[in-house]
């Protein structure tokens, strides 16, 4: 498939291009839960929430009482004003990505001086949300690849909220939207160095 090349996008006037038996991928009655809750929320606010709105309104409809942070520590203060918004309705537990002080020297990752020596640590953020009870998780702002581990072992339904982009301000999307950012994307990045007597 190639729908990214696609200019009609007859699908989303119900003349698909290729016909595919969907419905019974929403069997489980959680997903179709999920599913038809999604559809609620965009059809009855469409233009009208911000997407923290969304979320908020998406939980309340799930029933949902407790909902957990997954957060990269560099966004520690937006991680603290969300949490401070959603405790106004719901329980909220919240996991920093250094839980557990895992070295990079363990996993031989490379070490730079302007990272640190401790290691992001997304599957046991996973887990330590799982324990607590979450039953909707909120990413905001895991490193990518970190994000991909925390989806992958996430058991509880997930959404992001945050997109780390440091060098666009958390804001991925200028990248498509800005002309001049897309015009002179980094193809061949020049990788960061160690400079002369750092430790």
């Amino acid at each position: 498939m190639k729908c990214h090349l696609c200019e009609e996008k007859p699908c989303s006037k119900g003349r698909p291009c290729l016909e595919k038996d969907s419905k019974p991928l929403y069997k489980d009655p959680e997903e179709a839960k999920i599913f038809k809750v999604a559809a609620e929320v965009e059809a009855l606010y469409y233009c009208e929430l911000c997407r923290l709105e969304e979320i908020i309104e998406f939980a309340r409809r799930m029933n949902y009482r407790k909902i957990g942070l997954a957060f990269c520590i560099g966004l520690a203060e937006e991680a603290r004003v969300v949490g401070e918004i959603l405790s106004k309705e719901f329980e909220v537990s919240s996991v920093c990505c250094k839980i557990g002080g895992l070295k990079k020297e363990e996993f031989e990752m490379p070490l730079r001086p302007w990272i640190g020596r401790v290691t992001c640590n997304p599957a046991e953020q996973a887990r330590v949300l799982e324990e607590e009870g979450c039953q909707l998780l909120v990413v905001m702002g895991l490193c990518v690849g970190h994000d991909s581990i925390f989806y992958r072992h996430a058991k509880a339904p997930v959404t992001t909220l945050l997109v780390k982009d440091r060098k666009l301000g958390h804001n991925p999307a200028a990248a498509i939207y800005c002309r001049y950012i897309r015009n002179n994307l980094n193809y061949n990045p020049k990788e960061r160095r160690q400079e002369e007597g750092e430790a």
